[in-house]
Parts: structure tokens; C-alpha cells; sequence
């Protein structure tokens, strides 16, 4: 017969383990694709504190049916959108704070030679001598496209990428590349990368442009303290490294 005392302590550690799980908050975070690859690893280190982070993903242009169809508790997004979003009342008064900013980085195949892009003037240079180069829509607002063609303006560059590109959206876009199909691509560098494409580097300053992200809670937030203490991890210095990684600047 089993010891007493032993099933006792067993199930006293199983209610514990039960009343920890049941007592572990959710954090709904609605977020861009952009952000994945730093929010995902830090989200897990978060969940070790105890509240569980839930990531809603999505692209800047269906982000306010997003909004619209979902109830969130923090708010990750280009800085426009969080700041209309302070306008409506959308989010807390005073919890708006400033994230991290991507660039836009130049994706090639894996396995092709990889052109030089540290400069401006190599830069220029190997957009010129790319056989096709594909891009994301221009038009959606605060997408990678609006950035790539600011930077092509800055460098003179405009009407030679669109009488040899192609618009697509991100996801097919890096298939062109992986598929050989298209040479290069201009995306954010953080989501620039699929099995088959790599990034042959940054845009260079000074023609490199920017999206930056703000973070904030929302107004109708249900976990408002563990939302609070989520946008404070990942905007702390303890969280640099992980974005770096992903390469995303942490502000």
C-alpha cells in the first residue's frame, strides 16, 4: 500500500501546480509580423514571471479590422496607428511608449552572390545591375513598401526599380527569390528571411528609412497591470539583445 504521507504530498503539489495555473493571467498583445521573430522569444521569457502572453499577428493594412473584431490588452504597432488610436481613446492615457524601428534590408537567394550594399553608392550600383527586383505595395500605410520607395526617390532610383519590379505582397514576394524568379527584394529586414532567401545586408545609411513602433495599453484592456508590466519588459534594456537578434533596434 502506498505511504500516506506520500500520496498526501502528491496531492498537495498537483493542487498547487493546479491553483498556479489557474491563477497565471493572459496578456492579449495585437502586434505586426514585423515585430515576430524579438516578440515571440520574449513573450516565453515574460511567461516564465507567471502571465501568459497571447499574440494576435497581423499586417498593417487589416490591423484596424483586427482591432475592430478582437478585444486586446497591448497594443504593438507603427507609431501612427498607436498614436490615433491615444486620439480616439482607444488607449490607456499615458501608457503610450516608444518600442523599437525597423529598416528595410536587401534579399537575395541563398546561394547567389550576394551584391554589396554597404554604401550608398554600392547600393545604387547593385540596384541598377539586379536583372528584377520585387517590392511591397506602396500604398499601404506603414508598410515596408511606403520606406523602399522613399528610398529609392532619395537615391534617384524610382523609375529604374519599377520598369524591371514587381509589387507583391511579402510572403510571395520571398518565394519569387527562393524560386529564383526574381533577384532581389526590398523588404523589413526583420521579416526579409525564408528558407532559401537570405539578406545580403541593410539599406545603408544615410538612404536607410524607418518604421517605428509604439506600444501602448488599451483603454478597454482586461489584464491592465500585467499589460503594464509586459510593455515595460519588452521596451527595458533586458530586452535589447533579444531584438537585436532579430534585427530590430530597440529606441
Amino acid at each position: 500500500m502506498r505511504n500516506p504521507l506520500a500520496r498526501s504530498m502528491c496531492v498537495g503539489a498537483a493542487l498547487t501546480l493546479s491553483m498556479a495555473m489557474a491563477s497565471a493571467a493572459e496578456i492579449k498583445v495585437v502586434t505586426v509580423g514585423a515585430l515576430q521573430n524579438g516578440l515571440k522569444p520574449l513573450g516565453v521569457e515574460f511567461g516564465k514571471q507567471g502571465d501568459q502572453v497571447n499574440y494576435t499577428f497581423t499586417n498593417p493594412a487589416n490591423l484596424s479590422k483586427v482591432l475592430a473584431d478582437g478585444k486586446f490588452d497591448v497594443i504593438i504597432a507603427a507609431a501612427p496607428s498607436v498614436e490615433d488610436l491615444g486620439k480616439s481613446g482607444g488607449v490607456q492615457t499615458g501608457s503610450m511608449v516608444k518600442a523599437v524601428r525597423v529598416g528595410i534590408g536587401v534579399a537575395v537567394k541563398e546561394g547567389a552572390p550576394r551584391p554589396d550594399v554597404s554604401t550608398p553608392e554600392a547600393f545604387k550600383k547593385a540596384i541598377l545591375a539586379a536583372r528584377n527586383i520585387v517590392y511591397t505595395d506602396p500604398s499601404t500605410p506603414n508598410g515596408s513598401g511606403v520606406l523602399t520607395m522613399r528610398i529609392l526617390a532619395a537615391a534617384g532610383l524610382v523609375d529604374a526599380v519599377k520598369a524591371k519590379g514587381k509589387q507583391e505582397g511579402l510572403g510571395p514576394g520571398k518565394e519569387l527569390i527562393a524560386k529564383g524568379e526574381y533577384e532581389m527584394g526590398l523588404f523589413n529586414i526583420s521579416e526579409a528571411t525564408i528558407p532559401g532567401v537570405v539578406v545580403a545586408g541593410p539599406v545603408p545609411a544615410p538612404l536607410q528609412e524607418y518604421t517605428t513602433y509604439d506600444a501602448a495599453v488599451m483603454a478597454n484592456a482586461v489584464n491592465k497591470d500585467g499589460a503594464a508590466a509586459f510593455l515595460k519588459f519588452v521596451t527595458g534594456k533586458g530586452a535589447a539583445a533579444t531584438w537585436k537578434a532579430a534585427v530590430i533596434d530597440a529606441m
